[in-house]
């Protein structure tokens, strides 16, 4: 099932999220760093700035890539209802980790808005392209 575009999709997927993670970082739409795990597990002490950011960027390509793999194979249900309710899921589980409210009504006090709009877009571009080549895939098979 690997093939070249869900490399691709990937690819661009955990690039265009890192860029806008950075951006969101840079004007203060997120109080936190997406590269600040790296400082707190890291066992050589503080890595430059770059290998950060090249580690992210790995570890994201890796993450959409299961998320395509995965999503494939919800291929009967929306693409919009699918990568809206992962999501959701995935803003709200990452906010809970970072932020560690004592209540999920202030976890979702602590949502950050364009944060949970970029994910739902990447999300969206994986779902759909996903959903598309398995579909695709299924009528040249016929």
């Amino acid at each position: 099932m690997i093939n070249k575009t869900l490399l691709w999709t990937a690819f661009f997927s955990a690039l265009f999220t890192a860029l806008s993670l950075k951006f969101l970082h840079l004007f203060n739409f997120i109080s936190w760093s997406p590269v600040g795990w790296v400082k707190k597990g890291s066992l050589f002490g503080s890595p430059h700035i770059v290998i950060q950011w090249a580690l992210f960027f790995i570890i994201l390509t890796v993450v959409f890539a299961i998320i395509y793999f995965a999503v494939s194979f919800t291929s009967s249900i929306p693409p919009s209802v699918t990568s809206l309710i992962i999501a959701i899921i995935a803003v709200f589980a990452i906010e809970w980790t970072i932020g560690s409210p004592k209540t999920p009504f202030d976890a979702i006090k602590s949502v950050s808005i364009p944060f949970l709009a970029i994910i739902a877009m990447v999300l969206r571009f994986i779902t759909g392209t996903a959903v598309f080549m398995k579909k695709f895939l299924a009528e040249s098979v016929k």
